[in-house]
């Protein structure tokens, strides 16, 4: 079965919970940031202007990601997280190329992405997306502990 890309309903929040903080936990640690995040996506990301999508295969979700307004024109692609035993079948690819064009529709003009270098399989799919890495400014470097590596794709 293809894999289907549903909005936020409240009964997702749990599972956006869930599956960013085990990608988190695995990796790195909760943030703060992050914390508030994940406990009150309606406040810290809907109210805000930004979007919680979910991927679902076979009636169950898998995956998780946001939009979050950055700026004028600009979205951050954040809180990307993927059930371990769905990684590597296009779930991350396919919420990053259904939030490119929701970028796009929202009239956005880039798409960015914080990130850490330990995260190999993310930044490839990045790169192979065409996202460009650019130089984190001095403010942008406390955003999140663990970034160490920021992209931007111009959305045309």
């Amino acid at each position: 079965m293809a894999i289907t890309i549903v909005p936020f309903s409240p009964k997702y929040a749990g599972i956006f919970d869930r599956l960013n903080r085990a990608w988190i936990e695995q990796f790195f640690t909760i943030e703060p940031f992050d914390d508030l995040v994940l406990t009150q996506p309606q406040k810290m990301i809907l109210d805000a202007g930004g979007e919680i999508w979910f991927a679902a295969l076979d009636g169950e979700v898998i995956g998780a990601c946001a939009l979050l307004p950055f700026g004028e024109g600009i979205f951050e692609f954040t809180k990307l997280g993927v059930a371990e035993k769905a990684r590597g079948a296009g779930v991350a690819r396919a919420l990053l190329n259904h939030c490119q064009t929701r970028a796009k529709a929202k009239g956005a003009h880039t798409l960015k992405i914080f990130t850490s270098t330990r995260l190999g399989p993310a930044n490839a799919l990045y790169r192979s997306a065409g996202f460009i890495e650019v130089e984190m400014s001095p403010a942008q470097k406390t955003r999140y502990a663990r970034a160490d590596i920021m992209y931007d794709l111009p959305l045309k």
